[in-house]
């Protein structure tokens, strides 16, 4: 559904998750993603008042594609889970990672940051490789329209 093999193909995902509560931090989760036996990447978030905040989402295996729309729907769907009705996730971009949220519908809370970002990726050729450390580490955020549309999907198909 989100996230395939780099060959195309539809994989069915063991999707673990490992909770903590740490006194005055609040409580941690981290999913972890594979492929039967195979490691495909994690998601590590900490639980907010009225949301998530991402941690870390990273991708392991260099087979498959996609999977950031995987961690976004893991996002979306574990703070459903936790019954939230209307919910944020907060995130940061960092190393070279702005552009890849920004195709995935995520938004900076600076709108000159969206606004840079949008003209580098109409500026640039298809496929491009973007170079956006220099950025360095910038808040973010999912949109309510994203997470709609992904509650909608996980409705109908719960990924946790």
């Amino acid at each position: 559904m989100f996230c395939t093999r780099i060959t195309g193909e539809p994989v069915n995902f063991n999707i673990q998750s490992k909770s903590e509560v740490l006194p005055d931090r609040g409580s941690f989760t981290r999913y972890t993603v594979k492929d039967g036996r195979i490691p495909v990447g994690r998601v590590d978030l900490r639980d907010t008042d009225n949301g998530v905040y991402v941690l870390f989402v990273e991708k392991t295996n260099k087979n498959y594609k996609h999977f950031g729309q995987l961690a976004d729907a893991i996002e979306v769907n574990h703070c459903m889970n936790r019954g939230l009705d209307t919910f944020e996730i907060k995130s940061d971009a960092a190393l070279n990672s702005h552009v890849q949220h920004y195709k995935r519908g995520k938004r900076f809370e600076d709108n000159k940051i969206n606004e840079f970002i949008k003209r580098l990726i109409q500026t640039s050729q298809k496929d491009q490789k973007f170079n956006t450390a220099f950025l360095g580490k910038i808040k973010m955020f999912m949109p309510q329209e994203l997470i709609k549309k992904y509650v909608e999907i996980i409705r109908k198909n719960p990924i946790l």
